[in-house]
C-alpha cells in the first residue's frame, strides 16, 4: 500500500505537517500537508492575500488591455482578481450571480448504482458513505466553491486524500485561488499551477484537484467567465455612479442667496454670509431685518437625476440577463405570471450547470474513489443533484374535495402530514371533524330521531314519484352489473378511445338478445313512469 501511495500521492514534501485536523480552521492560514501541490507562499505569485486596489484606479484603457489579454489566451492574474472584486462591490451582480449558484446550492444529493447487481449496489453505497455523507470533507461547500467558475471560467479545490486507513476517501477539499493557476501556453487547453518564483508553469497532480471548467461559451476557455463581459458594464456603471453622486452633491441641494441692502455694514454682511452657510444645516439663520435670504430650488433637477437612475437599472438589467437569461424576477414591475414564464429560462441554465457540476464531481472523486479501492470498473456508480418533488397543497385539498363525494378514499394522516399537523391525542381540544348525531334506541315510540332535517322536502311522506323509483330499482340492478361487467372488460383491454370504443363495440355484438330486449323495456318503463308521475303532481 506504500508504494501504491507513493505512485498516486508522491513523495512527501519538507513541509510541517499540520499539527491539528480542526476542520473549521482557516485552509489559507494553516500549514500545508506533505501531500499538498497548491498552497499559499507569501510574497510569491501564490501569495494569500489579494489587495483588491486595482478596482479603485481602474480606467477604461487599463480595462481594455486587461480584457484584451485574456481574449488573446492569456490568463493574468489581474482579471481574475477583478472578477473577484466585482462580486465584492458590485450588490446587484453579486446578488444574482448568488441566484444561480443557489439554484445548485440547494439541490439534494444521491448516489445511483450502475445496475441492480450485488456489486453495483455496494459500489454506490460506498460512494454514498465515503463521499456524499463525509461531514468532514464538506462535499456541499466544494460545489459552492465549484460555481466560482461561473464568472472566472475555473475554478479549482484541491482533494486531500485520508490514505492512513482504507477505504481511502476525500480528507477534505481546499479551494485553492484562481489567480494561482494559468492555462498553458501551447494549447490554452490544460490548467497548470503558477510556480512560486518565476513564469514557469507545473502540471497539476493527477487525482488531486477538482477542476471545473463549465462550458458557457466555445473557444478559449478563460473567455467563457461571466465576469469578462460583466466587467464591461461596471466600468459603464460606476462612471454612471459617480456622476450622479456629483450631481447630487453639486445640484441636489437648493441655491441659497442672501441679498442685503445698500446701508448694510460690513458686520450685517458678514452675519448674512454666516446664515447663508450655516442654512444648509441648522435650518435657521438670523439675519438682520434689512437683509433678505431667498431659498432657490432647480426645477429641473429630479428630471436629469433619473437619467443617471436609468443608466444603472439598464445596466442592472443586462447583468440579469447575462447570469439568469431573464430580469422578470430580479427587477421591479413585473406579474407573478410573467416572473413564473421567465422563470423556466433560468431553469433552463440551472439545468445546464447541474448536468456539468455533476460531470466534474464524477469524473474528479467518484471514480478515482472507487479505483483506489476497488479496482478499475466496467461501469461506475454515479452522483446525481435533483430537486425533490413539491407537493401542491392546494391541488391535492381541491382534489379530495371534489373527488370525495364520488368515492375517492384517503388517508387522514397523509393529509395532516402535508398540512403540517399533528393527529389529535385523547382530550386534546379539537376544531372539525364529522359532528355525530344520536338516534333513539329500537322500540323507543316517543323518542324521537335526533338527525337534523337537512332537507325540509324530505319530512314529508314518500309521493307516488319515490314509491315508483325504489320499486323499480330492484329489477334494474342486474342488468346494471352485466352493463358495468362489459364497460369494465373493453377498459382493460383498451389503451385509448379508439380502442376502447371498439373493444366495446364488439362485446356489445355478442350481448344476448334478450338481456338487450329487457334493458330497453324496463327503461322505456321507467322513463314513461317518471314522466307520468311527474306530470300528474302538476
Amino acid at each position: 500500500m506504500g508504494r501504491l501511495k507513493d505512485f498516486f500521492f508522491g513523495k512527501p514534501k519538507e513541509l510541517k505537517a499540520p499539527e491539528s485536523d480542526d476542520t473549521n480552521t482557516d485552509d489559507e492560514n494553516e500549514q500545508p500537508g506533505p501531500a499538498e501541490q497548491a498552497f499559499a507562499v507569501p510574497n510569491t505569485n501564490r501569495h494569500p492575500w489579494g489587495d483588491f486596489s486595482l478596482l479603485q484606479s481602474l480606467t477604461p484603457e487599463r480595462l481594455a488591455g486587461i480584457l484584451n489579454d485574456v481574449k488573446r489566451g492569456e490568463c493574468p492574474a489581474e482579471y481574475l482578481e477583478l472578477a473577484q472584486d466585482i462580486e465584492l462591490k458590485d450588490l446587484h451582480y453579486r446578488s444574482v450571480l448568488s441566484t444561480r449558484k443557489d439554484a445548485i446550492t440547494g439541490l439534494e444529493i444521491k448516489v445511483v448504482p450502475a445496475s441492480e447487481e450485488k456489486n453495483d449496489v455496494e459500489l454506490a453505497d460506498a460512494v454514498e458513505r465515503d463521499i456524499v455523507k463525509n461531514s468532514t470533507a464538506k462535499l456541499y461547500t466544494l460545489i459552492r466553491d465549484m460555481l466560482d467558475a461561473l464568472a472566472k471560467g475555473f475554478s479549482v479545490s484541491e482533494i486531500i486524500w485520508d490514505t492512513e486507513k482504507t477505504p481511502w476517501k476525500p480528507k477534505r477539499y481546499k479551494y485553492r485561488d484562481a489567480r494561482w493557476f494559468q492555462y498553458d501556453k501551447e494549447t490554452g487547453k490544460t490548467l497548470m499551477l503558477r510556480v512560486p518564483l518565476g513564469n514557469e508553469l507545473e502540471p497539476l497532480k493527477p487525482f488531486h484537484f477538482v477542476v471545473h471548467e463549465p462550458h458557457l461559451i466555445s473557444g478559449n476557455q478563460i473567455t467563457a467567465g461571466l465576469a469578462l463581459p460583466a466587467l464591461y458594464y461596471w466600468m459603464l456603471k460606476s462612471y454612471d455612479v459617480t456622476s450622479w453622486a456629483a450631481f447630487i452633491d453639486r445640484y441636489g441641494y437648493p441655491i441659497r442667496i442672501g441679498k442685503y441692502g445698500k446701508k448694510a455694514t460690513e458686520q450685517d454682511r458678514a452675519t448674512l454670509k454666516r446664515a447663508v452657510a450655516a442654512i444648509g444645516q441648522d435650518f435657521g439663520a438670523v439675519i438682520p431685518e434689512s437683509a433678505q435670504l431667498e431659498i432657490i430650488e432647480s426645477k429641473h433637477a429630479s428630471e436629469t437625476s433619473n437619467v443617471y437612475k436609468n443608466m444603472a437599472d439598464w445596466i442592472d438589467k443586462q447583468i440579469s440577463k447575462l447570469i439568469l437569461g431573464q430580469t422578470m424576477t430580479t427587477d421591479e414591475g413585473s406579474s407573478r405570471s410573467q416572473s413564473e414564464t421567465h422563470d423556466k429560462v433560468r431553469d433552463d441554465i440551472a439545468d445546464s450547470d447541474i448536468q456539468q457540476v455533476i460531470e466534474t464531481l464524477n469524473a474528479a472523486i467518484t471514480i478515482p474513489y472507487v479505483n483506489f479501492n476497488f479496482g478499475a470498473q466496467e461501469n461506475y456508480p454515479h452522483i446525481e443533484l435533483f430537486k425533490p418533488d413539491e407537493k401542491n397543497v392546494e391541488q391535492i385539498i381541491n382534489a379530495v374535495d371534489k373527488l370525495g363525494p364520488q368515492g375517492l378514499k384517503v388517508k387522514a394522516d397523509e393529509l395532516r402530514s402535508l398540512l403540517g399537523l399533528a393527529n389529535p391525542d385523547e382530550g386534546d381540544e379539537v376544531i372539525g371533524g364529522r359532528q355525530e348525531y344520536s338516534l333513539p334506541a329500537p322500540g323507543d315510540e316517543g323518542g324521537e330521531p335526533q338527525e337534523p332535517n337537512l332537507n325540509a322536502e324530505q319530512t314529508e311522506a314518500p309521493d307516488t314519484l319515490d314509491a315508483l323509483i325504489d320499486e323499480s330499482a330492484g329489477s334494474y340492478v342486474q342488468i346494471s352489473d352485466d352493463i358495468a361487467a362489459v364497460i369494465e372488460k373493453a377498459a382493460d383491454q383498451a389503451t385509448d378511445f379508439e380502442s376502447f370504443r371498439e373493444e366495446l363495440q364488439k362485446l356489445v355484438k355478442n350481448w344476448p338478445a334478450d338481456k338487450i330486449a329487457e334493458c330497453i323495456a324496463v327503461a322505456t318503463f321507467k322513463a314513461r313512469a317518471l314522466g307520468d308521475a311527474e306530470f300528474s303532481n302538476e
